[in-house]
């Protein structure tokens, strides 16, 4: 039935044109949890939907392909200002994590790295200390639309927070507007071959194939089984089934008709449906029953590889007494899922700089920083110490802070062996300003570009 009060009326085609998409990649934003339903419409009976409610929809949760379909120089509201103003990296970072959909900026070593990549992703500063030109800065400077280029430039996203495009590497599904949705197929247990290809992410013409291979299961009246279909894919394209659960996990789909274990099936259902025990504030608000071990870093703001590192943290003692606890065990294993809240109590209290990001509440640290005139010169093992024992309680292996600034995830040293200046050094220094508004603006790794 048709809203009575419904303006305007969008076709897949439709949103495809305007969201500069394919209509394959339409096709799988209608299986995400929240988009707008559709219902049929007009002679040809083409499926419809609000053109309001799917422009809100995709504000929300892809704000990149929402940009695209505003006629405006200006979709997310940038402040307002001369083009040749000076503005900060802290500013673009902000700016950046707006257009992303994200409550909190973009960490600053993620555009450092963009800054670093050949091609560069992102354009260096257009002012810099001692370049000899008014007004002085002391820092690296941006003009605003230099900065407002970047922000406002086209995207292509593998990955958003809140909702995921298409693995890449994988085909999408034919578009048709008439796609079974995942609720049908729970309820009739059976697809056909258009549903294969959607629960499965490839092209309806590779979803044909495999109904002709041998061995498939055969149809009936009602289409395949979407259990026997399963555990023929479970056997013969595990790759792909694979993938395919772990797109029904991260979207809260419990998996229809799935042949899966009993571990497996209780896992999806858990990951669909909070447990009763689980607190009514997080119920409420969304929260993920379990974790798997890859959400871990990105719940947090840090990198994926640095949560991971995280899961692999094991006791230490010193003297019977327990210096490091250890990562939480997981609570399943195959994949490892664990308890959100076990996870956040480590956080909090083994990473307190990244759990103050993760909260908004600012810099935390396990120990407070030593006092001392801002321009003294700290060596690589002075600067292991201040940011282990500020963030970690425990002074960092120097071969660990080598690693950092040679993978560029610490500042560049400001006093190098032959720099020319004095006091002559020896070896790699820092000023104790430098060491210290690291690690008090420290959210996870950052990528600190090459020298402007």
């Amino acid at each position: 039935m048709i809203p009575a009060d419904a303006d305007e009326l969008v076709t897949t085609q439709d949103i495809a044109e305007k969201y500069q998409a394919n209509e394959a990649t339409v096709t799988y934003w209608t299986t995400l949890p929240g988009f707008p339903e559709g219902w049929p419409a007009g002679p040809g009976r083409t499926l419809v939907r609000e053109a309001a409610e799917v422009d809100a929809w995709l504000k929300e949760n892809l704000p990149v392909h929402w940009a695209k379909g505003q006629d405006s120089d200006n979709p997310f509201g940038l402040p307002a200002g001369g083009p040749k103003d000076l503005v900060t990296l802290s500013d673009i970072c902000a700016w950046e994590g707006k257009a992303l959909g994200r409550t909190e900026p973009v960490p600053e070593g993620t555009l450092r790295s963009y800054m670093s990549k050949k091609p560069p992703k992102m354009p260096g500063p257009d002012r810099v200390p001692g370049d000899g030109k008014t007004p002085e800065v002391t820092e690296r400077m941006w003009f605003r639309e230099t900065a407002y280029a970047f922000v406002n430039r086209p995207r292509r996203m593998r990955r958003q927070t809140k909702a995921e495009e298409p693995p890449a590497g994988e085909q999408t599904p034919a578009a048709s507007s008439a796609l079974p949705s995942r609720s049908a197929t729970a309820r009739t247990g059976h697809l056909d071959a258009h549903a294969i290809a959607t629960t499965y992410g490839v092209s309806g013409q590779t979803a044909r194939g495999w109904i002709r291979a041998a061995g498939f299961p055969k149809a009936d009246e009602l289409g395949y089984s979407a259990a026997e279909v399963d555990e023929w894919m479970r056997e013969n394209r595990q790759r792909t089934w694979a993938k395919a659960q772990r797109r029904a996990e991260l979207s809260g789909h419990a998996w229809a008709g799935s042949s899966a274990t009993d571990e497996d099936a209780a896992v999806s259902r858990e990951l669909a449906e909070p447990t009763a025990s689980a607190e009514p504030a997080a119920e409420a608000q969304g929260e993920q029953a379990h974790l798997t071990a890859e959400m871990i870093g990105p719940r947090y703001g840090v990198s994926e590889y640095t949560g991971l590192q995280w899961t692999n943290v094991k006791e230490k003692r010193e003297g019977g007494k327990v210096v490091r606890q250890a990562f939480p065990a997981p609570r399943r294993t195959q994949p490892r899922m664990y308890d959100p809240r076990e996870v956040d109590a480590w956080v909090e209290k083994h990473r307190p700089h990244v759990w103050a990001a993760f909260k908004g509440t600012g810099p935390a640290l396990v120990h407070e920083l030593p006092e001392g005139d801002p321009r003294d010169l700290l060596d690589i093992d002075d600067f292991a110490e201040v940011l282990g024992m500020a963030t970690r309680g425990e002074a960092l292996v120097r071969e660990t802070v080598h690693a950092y600034h040679s993978r560029g995830q610490i500042p560049f040293a400001d006093r190098t062996a032959g720099d020319g200046k004095k006091p002559r050094v020896f070896q790699d220094h820092w000023y104790r300003e430098t060491v210290y508004r690291f690690v008090l603006s420290r959210r996870g790794p950052g990528r600190f570009g090459p020298r402007s």
